[in-house]
This record gives structure tokens, sequence and C-alpha cells, in this order.
């Protein structure tokens, strides 16, 4: 934010009408570079700004409540950010704030914005179009908080989005957050230009919406008797879950979005994950139950029964009731996601209806899928009557159903997208891997790391071509609420990735520039706070990276913060102060070492970032591999390999390269002949991700480059069935001293996944980490 000081006489306007000098009253000017970046920007430093003061009025058309309603919308930002109260009115005046519409302006969310010292106008192509102007307003002002005059730089903005869906998601299945709470989460979505918001109002774990001719799923399934503690355990924490929204409420939400132009998309997941239907109504399923509100996570085989018509006619009751709360979504999303067919298969209703389909087995599609494509897509002609299209989860395109009545949301992978937008449906990207904010694995990275994840994301893959691109139509972020109870966590999920998420969603991608994003982002976590919104913190710590010099084996070391904010640190363990060495430029470190850092804003210190650099006769040295990393998991490529830095327990960190259906091959130029005798290899195992470890390991010396000699090797035993997932490994092989510069490390991958494995048969990844040679 830019906060250009200056001193002017403010002339006050006193009570009984008459004009005084009131003395003088520093002034901040904002910037039109905000979040997301508008497509065309201009400031003109050298005109005045245009100043908010007591006088100031925000002008709508006579006669336009959506208008009217923006404009008192934008006085009370003015008022939260800057501390000044202004007035909306009809008719324009000096320093006045001008909204209006024009439709020759193009798309209709797009939106001219006019800045002088005198006025300025903000034109949209539709009520929308000015919203999204009044938000760039909102964004561009400084944050005074009543001290200063705020002011907005003198220029141009000319701005439309790159998606029309764009989307952010919320569970509530898992535990419910009550309707206040959503509102302000609405106000979230608002200020980063979000148009969707996709509530996800059931699951096995509780039903979440008032369905009057079904009057049990909220009076049985909206209530759990406790929650599981963790993956995997079979302990509960003993509290039960409850709460659902009334009619009512849901129709409350709907308005207060729309004020904001943001459209409520329900969903209810079917035919899997019903668990707290079935309770309600045991009769729904394949064996009458009794069934029970699930407590713990995951995917469960009891589901819908897909050959009984009264299942189906209550599928249909519970969508018309829907789309009588949601009258203005243009989508009911129904999931159709994660439904094992264990219970269709032994049915016999759900056998009968398939043969009185006439349904086969095909290479592509079992007839148990093919059935779900058929309930599914007589949910969808419910839908349909009503002039509504019908969304799900890109598993149902397992059964090959029509791309002109569904549009898919990819979740699984960014793969997904392209599958669902070649076959001709138009697809909205949400990979797990990328804009899941709630993902336990992900959530795990830290700081610029997890914003880059989300802002480098390219939504229309380039495997897609230009035609099959425009089936593309938007992009979601999710959170799922499985650990997620309480608003901090729901809020540190959120934000800041949902800034990234947003120029994803409206920003032109040609001008995608991760530098200029995480400059204009200060401003915006500013305001996170401005409005009561907790961000995750651990943007704001230090980044500590390490790279080879290229010669002596010395590592360089940088330190940066997003916002190039002053940073401390030490080299000999203590915790560093603002006494500490102020960091200036890169240094140079060739032993072992631990590196602490700390930046310190305004007297606020950030968390210490702690990374110990261990020295080895293979550090910092020059690596080349002879086999190929996956494109996803290559990061800095082979001098992670050698960089000093021991792996962590997140293999998606960029800590380890990962390497899928070959064998490990790399060879390390110790720049000079070393006795040497052992030699070690990290590795990662997450045998239920398919990450598996070495089935053995050979060292090979030379001392000119081209000519090797075996020195030694070890056979490595497969991983057993009942291995625990998320284990660093060490494979160390000893042997005589010898003489070598150039040292060759052969990994030997797992020849396939073992018969106790659910993916036996299949290829397996290998990720790795430091190289010790000693």
């Amino acid at each position: 934010m830019k906060k250009n000081a200056v001193k002017v006489w403010v002339v006050c306007l006193l009570a009984v009408g008459g004009l005084m000098a009131c003395g003088t009253q520093e002034i901040r000017t904002g910037s039109l570079s905000v979040i997301p970046l508008p497509q065309e920007v201009v400031e003109t430093p050298s005109a005045a700004p245009f100043v908010i003061n007591s006088s100031t009025t925000i002008c709508y058309e006579e006669g336009n409540e959506k208008l009217a309603s923006t404009a008192r919308l934008l006085a009370d930002y003015i008022r939260e950010v800057t501390g000044t109260e202004v007035k909306t009115a009809t008719k324009a005046g000096k320093n006045s704030i001008v909204l209006r519409t024009d439709p020759s302006i193009g798309h209709k969310e797009g939106y001219e914005l006019n800045v002088t010292a005198d006025a300025v106008t903000l034109t949209g192509a539709t009520e929308a179009g000015v919203f999204y102007g009044c938000q760039t307003i909102h964004k561009a002002l400084p944050i005074t908080g009543g001290k200063a005059l705020a002011s907005l730089p003198a220029g141009e903005v000319k701005d439309f989005p790159q998606y029309n869906y764009r989307g952010f998601m919320i569970d509530v299945g898992r535990h419910f957050f009550s309707k206040e709470y959503l509102k302000k989460l609405i106000d979230v979505m608002a200020l980063h230009n979000i148009n969707y918001f996709h509530w996800h109002l059931t699951e096995d774990q509780g039903w979440r919406i008032e369905i009057k001719k079904y009057p049990k799923l909220t009076e049985i399934g909206s209530y759990r008797k406790a929650t599981m503690i963790a993956w995997g355990s079979d302990e509960d924490d003993g509290t039960p879950v409850s709460g659902y929204y009334t009619q009512e409420d849901a129709k409350e939400i709907v308005a207060y979005a729309a004020e904001r132009f943001i459209t409520v998309i329900p969903e209810i997941d079917m035919p899997g994950h019903m668990l707290a239907a079935l309770a309600s109504y045991p009769e729904l399923g394949c064996t009458g139950g009794p069934y029970e509100t699930a407590i713990r996570f995951g995917v469960f085989k009891e589901v819908l029964c897909g050959g009984n018509p009264k299942t189906l006619q209550f599928a249909k009751d519970v969508v018309n009731e829907l789309m009588d709360i949601f009258p203005d979504a243009p989508y009911i999303h129904i999931g159709g996601d994660e439904c094992p067919k264990a219970e269709w298969e032994k049915c016999p209703k759900c056998q009968a209806k398939i043969k009185e389909l006439g349904l086969r087995d095909t290479k592509e599609h079992s007839k148990e899928n093919q059935l779900q494509v058929y309930f599914m897509s007589e949910v969808q002609k419910e839908i349909a009557k009503r002039g509504k299209k019908m969304l799900a989860w890109d598993e149902i395109l397992e059964g090959n159903p029509n791309p002109e009545t569904t549009t898919v949301m990819a979740w699984t992978s960014a793969g997904a997208s392209v599958k669902a937008a070649r076959l001709g449906h138009h697809t909205i990207v949400c990979p797990i891997s990328h804009l899941y904010f709630s993902n336990p694995g992900y959530n795990r990275l830290k700081g610029i790391s997890s914003m880059e994840r989300v802002y480098t994301f390219e939504p229309q893959s380039e495997k897609l071509t230009l035609e099959e691109k425009k089936n593309i139509i938007g992009v979601q972020g999710c959170i799922w609420t499985e650990w997620t109870k309480d608003s901090l966590k729901m809020e540190w999920q959120m934000m800041p990735r949902i800034a990234a998420l947003s120029e994803l969603q409206w920003g032109n991608p040609a001008k995608k520039d991760l530098g200029g994003f995480l400059k204009r982002l200060r401003h915006q976590l500013d305001l996170y706070g401005v409005h009561s919104c907790h961000y995750k913190e651990d943007i704001e710590d230090v980044t500590i990276s390490v790279s080879p010099k290229g010669q002596d084996g010395a590592a360089v070391v940088e330190l940066s913060t997003f916002d190039n904010a002053p940073v401390y640190y030490t080299l000999d363990g203590s915790e560093p102060t603002d006494q500490s060495q102020l960091y200036t430029e890169p240094f140079t470190i060739n032993q072992t070492a631990t590196i602490k850092a700390r930046a310190i804003r305004n007297g606020r210190a950030s968390n210490i970032a702690e990374e110990t650099l261990t020295y080895n006769l293979a550090t910092m040295r020059p690596i080349t591999l002879q086999c190929e990393p996956d494109e996803r998991y290559t990061y800095q490529g082979a001098d992670l390999l050698v960089n000093g830095l021991e792996g962590n327990d997140n293999y998606r960190s960029g800590r380890y390269i990962g390497i899928y259906g070959q064998d490990f091959d790399a060879t390390v130029d110790l720049q000079e002949a070393k006795e040497i005798s052992s030699v070690s290899l990290g590795t990662y195992l997450v045998p239920g991700d398919y990450i598996f470890g070495l089935s053995g390991l050979e060292i090979y010396g030379s001392n000119d480059g081209s000519t090797y000699n075996k020195i030694a090797s070890k056979t490595i035993p497969v991983l057993e069935k009942g291995s625990k997932n998320n284990v660093l490994k060490r494979d160390t092989i000893s042997f005589d001293k010898v003489q070598a510069r150039y040292v060759r490390i052969v990994g030997k991958k797992t020849p396939e996944l073992p018969k106790w494995h659910p993916g036996a048969g299949k290829q397996a990844y290998l990720f790795l980490d430091e190289i010790a040679i000693d």
C-alpha cells in the first residue's frame, strides 16, 4: 500500500452553516493495484488524489435498489477502513463517488473506474460490475482508522473476470457453523470477488438442512453422539455434535449473499455419503438398517438403495424443496462421489433394476456404475424441470453422463478436469492437490510455499486444445470440516490462500507474477485485521533458502520475507532478537550450523524459522541424475539431495524428489579424490499413497568420471503389510575404506506393489532426500 502523506488545510462545516479553517490533517493515499489485480490499472502520481472526508457522498441511480444497497455497503467499508462516515444519495455534488451502469462496458461483471481529485466515477456493465468496482475501492483505501484522511490515487481501472464461475465451498456436514458466522465468511468471499458459495449441507456425519416432507432428517440425522479423535483411531471424543438450518435460515443466508452478488449453490450428496439420512429413514438403504449417523470419517459401504423407487422419490422430493429454498441457484449439486457398490452388487432391488434397465458390464463401466448414472439422470430430469442444471463431482464420469446436462466439479486431480473438458462437460476446477484448503498434507506447507502452490496452479491445462479449454468455466476452493471445528481454524485455512485463489479466478493468467502478488498481499493481510478475520500467520515468517555456491562445498544462505520486513538471525543456536545480526545480503556457510531467523515488524516479532545445515562429504557438491523425477515432485532438482537439509514429515513440501516406476540413479562429484567408507540415502515411506522404500542399494566409485568400480551393494526388504505411513527412513551401506572422486548411488525401486496392497501389481513411488557420504 502506497502512503503518500501530505498535509492540507481542511475546511470544516460548522453546525450553524458557516465555514472556518480547522487546521491541518495528514492524508494517506492507497493503491489501485489490489487483490485480485485488475485487468488494466493506470495510476497518475503527478495528479492530485481523491480525498475522502465527511462531505463525501456516494451517489447512485435513483430507483435502483441494487445500487442503493451497494452504496450502503461501500459506505460501511469506508467507515471500517478509514473511520470516516460518508453519505449516500441519488444526486451527485462535489467530492462524490458516483455509481452507475452502462451495458456498453461489455462483460456483465466488468467495470471502469475513473479517479480524479474532484470525483470518483464507477461504471459497471451491470449492478454486479459496480459491486466489484466498489470492492476495488474498498481494497484500494489506505487503512487509517480515523487517524488520517484517506485518499484514492488519481487513475483509471478497466476490469472484468477471467472466469464466470468463481466459487468457494464450505462443508457444514461434519461440523455445524452458525448462520451469523456463515455471513461473515460470505463477506470474506465478497472481498475476494467470489460469486458462488457452494454450501455442502449433508454428510454421513450430519444432515444440516430442514426438509419439511422428511422431518426426521433433522430430528435424527442432524445429531451424532461423538467424533473420532484422529484418522485411523478407534477412540472418539465423547462430545455430541448437532445443529441444522431451518428453511428460513437458509433463505436469509441466500438473501445476504445475493446482496453481495454471490449465488448460493446447495449440495445434497447422493447416493453415497448418506448415513445421516439412512439413520433417519432406514428403509432408504439396501438392507433396511439399523443405521447410525457416523462418528468416523471416510467412505462407507452403506449408501442409498439405487433400485428402490421410494429412494428415488425421496431424492426427487429433497431436490424440489432445495429448489424452493434456492430459487436463483442455476445449479443443484448432487454429489455423486465415493459411492461404493458392494451393497448394490448383492441387493435384490438393485439387481432387479439393473436387469429391468438391461444394463451390462462394459470395459469402461460396471453395470452398478451405470445404475448410478440412471439414478442421477432421473434426479437430473427433476432438476431440469425447474430450469436448473445438475452439478456433480468428477466420479460421475465413471458412468458416462450426458455432457449437455451435467456440469462436473473436478476434484480428484488436475487430470480430472482435463478428462471432463475433453468429454465436453462444463468443468469447474478444484483439485485436492491445490485447491482443497483443508487438506491435512498440504496444510503442513508453510508461508510462501503454501501460497505459491495455489498461486502458480494453472486451471486450464496445456494438455487441452483451445476449444476444450472453453469447457473450463470456473475455479473453486474447498474446505472440508472433518478436523475444522471452530472459526479460528476455518479462517486460517481460508486466509491468506483465498487471496491467491481470487487471482486464479479473476485475473489475467498472462500477468501472473508471484513477486508482484506478494507485494500486494501485505495490505490484504491488514484488511483481514480490520474486518476481524484471522489469517495463517506463518506467511509472515522468514523463508530460509540454501543453495550450493558451486565450489569448496560452500552453501549460500538467503533469508527473505514476502514483504521485505527486517530480518535478524543467529548461527549459534540462540533465539534471534532485534539485537541479533541484521540480514542485509546472502552469506555463505561451509560447516554444520543451525540457522535461526525472525522478522520484526514495528516491534512485532514473527515466529522463529529454523534450519539445521548438516555437512558430510556430499554436501553442496555437484550432483547429476540418471533418472527422471516426476514433474510434480522435482522442485529444485538434484541439488535437494545434497543441500544439507534433512527431509521433513511431508513428502509434498519440496524437501524430497519423487520418482515413479524407476530406480534412483545419481552421481556425486566430491571435486577431489576422498577416502570414503559409507553412503546413506533418506527415503520417505507412505505406503497408503503408493510410496515405498528401496529394495536394494548399490555404490560405485570412480576417479576419472568414466570408469566405475562397484564398491558395495545390499538388499533391503520390501515393506510388509501393516507398515506405517509417514515414516522417514535412512538406508546406510558401509564398506572398507576406498578412494573415489565420483560416487554413483543406485537405489533399487520396489519392483511392484505387493499383493497385500490395494494397488497390487502397480508401480511404486520413491521419495528421496539427503545423500550422506562419509
